[in-house]
């Protein structure tokens, strides 16, 4: 069986914003034998999964996932001196003239 925690419930603030949401009857269905099924009331069903869903899609966004040999290769690149670039030297004096650092 799969468990659902409420995630909101360690929150301490007041829910004080609503969002009305116009769902298919199918998917109303769904969503209502799922909260039943793990012992929650659809309102508190859909808050925690929609919580959760959008903690882990913000996580996804500041997390980069390599193969174990794409790694090595990465931290192989970066671990080698640098060699001076031309072209980003350039970029960063264009940038010095345009963008004044106060």
């Amino acid at each position: 069986m799969i468990q659902v925690q409420d995630t909101t419930s360690a929150l301490r603030e007041p829910k004080s914003h609503r969002k009305d949401l116009r769902l298919k009857p199918s998917v109303l269905d769904a969503i209502e034998r799922a909260s039943l099924a793990v012992g929650m009331d659809a309102s508190t069903f859909i808050t925690s999964v929609a919580y959760r869903a959008a903690q882990d899609i913000e996580a996804a966004q500041h997390r980069s996932v390599l193969p174990t040999k794409a790694f090595d290769a990465f931290a192989d690149a970066i671990d080698q001196p640098t060699q001076p670039n031309a072209a980003l030297a350039d970029l960063f004096a264009k940038r010095r003239e345009l963008i004044a650092d106060d």
